[in-house]
């Protein structure tokens, strides 16, 4: 019987496949990421240089260990002087797991869901129409 954290684990590995074809993936692995980190389920190993750094010359990642997985995030300042740079195996592979993907967003939805927006508020009267004032006898309606 796996625990939840290891269903967490998997969930995220399969959100992480999809990711780059669907980046709004990101926030959901990002937020699953942090809970797991803040309820000790999770560690920071060190930080370890991008393979792939984009328009960056070099980008430091941290990777994060959850159960047996690996998953790298990129770094905050407070990463920088905090952890320290590893050497990551290049053989490691997560293990092998299978899920659907909608079926991995629900846990992981389940587990972090998206904060609610505070501070907007829905207008409570609709705005009501003023009509145009101006200089052109055109726009007001009114004929010559």
């Amino acid at each position: 019987m796996k625990t939840r954290t290891q269903v967490i684990a998997i969930a995220i590995s399969i959100i992480n496949k999809h990711a780059k074809n669907a980046p709004g993936l990101y926030s959901i692995k990002h937020r699953a990421i942090q809970q797991l980190l803040k309820e000790g389920h999770a560690e920071k190993t060190g930080l370890n240089y991008s393979p792939n750094p984009g328009n960056a010359l070099r980008q430091l990642d941290v990777s994060i260990k959850i159960d047996d997985f690996l998953f790298h995030f990129p770094s905050t300042k407070e990463d920088r002087k905090t952890l320290k740079v590893i050497e990551i195996d290049p053989n490691h592979r997560n293990p092998k797991v299978s899920m659907s993907l909608n079926r991995a967003k629900q846990i992981l939805e389940i587990y972090s869901p998206q904060p609610k927006p505070s501070g907007v508020h829905k207008r409570s009267t609709p705005k009501q129409y003023t009509p145009y004032i101006g200089l052109s006898t055109y726009l007001n309606g009114k004929k010559r």
